[in-house]
């Protein structure tokens, strides 16, 4: 495993946050039905997913080491493709599109990473010098 300092694990963290997030907001749809007729929660979780992609390319770019890693355990490129399409083409957002990335892909994620973050923490891996800060 390579080493991640207490930023990344941060970072890593705020991603686990947003998909606890979705699975709040997919929990209140009650149904795909329910979700696919409102249109806030839809962007609530289309919103999240964004974030996530964000913080994920983050990691990515301060920590390249760890892009081998996470593309093995989580689908980043679907959600790097659907932030892409939120933040420039949100009139053409497909709601099944984002309920199918909410109920499969981002609670895949969300093990994942969590996974992830609980060996780096209880490793010696972590760099005692670096901020806590995810900013």
């Amino acid at each position: 495993m390579c080493s991640m300092d207490r930023k990344t694990i941060a970072r890593l963290e705020i991603v686990v946050g947003y998909a606890g997030r979705i699975a709040h907001t997919i929990t209140r749809a009650q149904s795909r039905e329910s979700f696919l007729a409102d249109y806030d929660l839809q962007y609530s979780v289309a919103h999240s997913i964004s974030q996530i992609a964000e913080t994920l390319t983050q990691i990515l770019q301060d920590t390249p080491e760890l892009n081998e890693r996470l593309s093995e355990v989580i689908p980043y490129r679907d959600i790097r493709r659907m932030r892409d399409k939120i933040q420039h083409h949100y009139g053409s957002i497909d709601p099944d599109v984002v309920w199918g990335i909410a109920v499969h892909s981002v609670p895949q994620l969300r093990d994942a990473i969590s996974e992830l973050v609980q060996v780096a923490q209880e490793s010696d891996d972590l760099q005692a010098n670096t901020p806590v800060d995810p900013g």
